[in-house]
């Protein structure tokens, strides 16, 4: 393939829709809408970022997805290199091939600036972009009810009501990607605040926390960090899973923590599995955790998937059908972004085609998004028939075991998982044994590089993917 007529521009935005397929909107908004290409061609992509720290976790963190991105999209495989906006020559240019200087690193909240930087009421402009960074859409208004998802919402409008004056601080939410956990925990914010426009209420994800730590550190400025997290009146922490990650992180939430709770302020926080089942979190904070109320949130039912679609297409003005909810709730049980995801692709493909949102049109975009999106394909399923395949159970498949043909196995297992379903790759390692995404981007490449040399091999993934197609395709 050559670029040499392609807009290199077009070509990164390409790259970047499927970079946002794989990871979570607020990692995709942080690391990735704030780049830009420099240069794209078959031997280099050299991409724009704010910072050398920027270029540092992108490239210890992202850069494997960024290259998979590329060779899937273009079909090359450019050197990838990093260069910082408005600096000099010298210093900007850093390449996949240098290894960082700091190993961690997320967002950029630099001591100077915050001291700078304060409004009228002494708050640093820091502290209140965390508070103005709710999203205006996540409120208990536009939270849709349902049987899996009942009690949660009712102790979390509880605690908006009374924030630290209830039996539930701290509160953890928990459940898998896409059911609605981080709009609970911004509704809280949003409600509280209507309450009371004088709380101070913080929303971060987890990765920002260990960001803004990091940087603190890095400028020797702990004290702003501290200020900014440790006065909030509600601390709200997406994604607790990824403050695993960092020892010293993990010290300064447990200290954060520590100091919030003992000033009976309100915390909350999501994961996508219970505290006491996330592997490498210390039993401290597991303890803490347990201090309060640890509540789950399960898959939509029929009845509020279609709820959910229903009010999702009131919401952009659009009449839809009772037999058109009721089949694209059926079919696409998931999770709920990708229920608002089929619905908004099949109003654009209506939109498109000058058509009525009919059944015929709905099983098009059923098919049309692959049998991932159907209501009995998942991950699991995935296992179960590739694990059948080889005689395998379906915990030896997702184990530590290393066998050959158990590697084998879960290489091919994970391969399909990322070809049959739109999960991202963070997702689909979590699936199997928590690994790390980098594992599932080594399996595919391992499977695709097979594939090419050996026949017989690529004849067993293409028969194994045409019967899981087969078995879970809409009627």
């Amino acid at each position: 393939m050559t670029l040499e007529t392609q807009d290199p521009h077009e070509l990164w935005a390409q790259c970047l829709l499927n970079i946002e397929r794989q990871v979570r909107p607020q990692s995709f908004s942080n690391w990735f809408r704030p780049t830009h290409v420099n240069r794209f061609d078959e031997n280099q992509l050299v991409i724009q970022v704010p910072s050398l720290f920027f270029a540092d976790w992108v490239e210890n963190h992202y850069l494997g997805m960024i290259q998979s991105a590329v060779e899937e999209e273009t079909t090359l495989v450019p050197k990838v290199s990093f260069v910082v906006a408005q600096a000099t020559e010298a210093d900007s240019v850093h390449t996949s091939a240098t290894p960082a200087v700091v190993t961690r690193a997320e967002s950029v909240l630099t001591g100077e600036n915050a001291a700078k930087n304060t409004n009228d009421d002494g708050r640093s402009e820091a502290s209140s972009a965390h508070e103005s960074s709710l999203n205006e859409r996540y409120t208990f208004e536009d939270f849709v009810i349902g049987e899996g998802n009942r009690f949660a919402q009712a102790m979390a409008l509880a605690v908006a009501k009374s924030p630290g004056n209830t039996q539930y601080n701290p509160m953890v939410i928990y459940g898998a990607v896409g059911l609605g956990k981080t709009h609970l925990l911004q509704s809280i914010g949003h409600h509280a605040r209507n309450l009371n426009p004088r709380l101070k209420v913080v929303y971060v994800p987890s990765e920002k926390f260990m960001s803004d730590f990091i940087e603190s550190l890095k400028n020797h400025n702990t004290n702003e960090f501290q200020k900014i997290y440790r006065s909030a009146d509600i601390l709200l922490v997406d994604d607790i899973q990824f403050l695993i990650r960092g020892e010293q992180t993990r010290n300064e939430f447990f200290h954060t923590f520590n100091a919030l709770h003992q000033e009976e302020k309100q915390i909350v926080m999501t994961c996508d599995s219970p505290p006491g089942e996330l592997e490498g979190l210390e039993e401290r904070l597991k303890s803490r955790f347990q201090w309060g109320l640890i509540t789950g949130i399960d898959p939509p039912d029929l009845e509020t998937r279609i709820a959910i679609l229903r009010q999702k297409a009131e919401r952009n003005g659009i009449h839809l059908p009772d037999e058109v909810a009721a089949f694209l709730g059926s079919y696409i049980s998931s999770n709920i972004r990708e229920l608002e995801g089929g619905l908004i692709h099949l109003m654009a493909y209506c939109s498109i085609h000058k058509s009525e949102l009919t059944i015929e049109a709905a099983k098009s975009i059923v098919q049309a998004r692959g049998p991932g999106q159907t209501s009995n394909l998942t991950i699991e399923s995935i296992q179960q028939q590739v694990a059948e395949h080889f005689n395998l159970t379906q915990d030896l498949l997702v184990g530590k075991g290393r066998k050959q043909e158990v590697t084998t196995a879960r290489h091919i297992a994970m391969f399909l998982a990322k070809r049959l379903t739109r999960k991202p790759l963070a997702t689909i390692g979590m699936h199997f044994g928590n690994r790390d995404h980098s594992t599932v981007i080594h399996a595919v490449r391992t499977v695709e590089k097979k594939c090419k040399n050996d026949t017989s091999y690529a004849r067993i993934v293409e028969d194994l993917s045409e019967a899981i197609r087969r078995q879970h395709a809409p009627e």
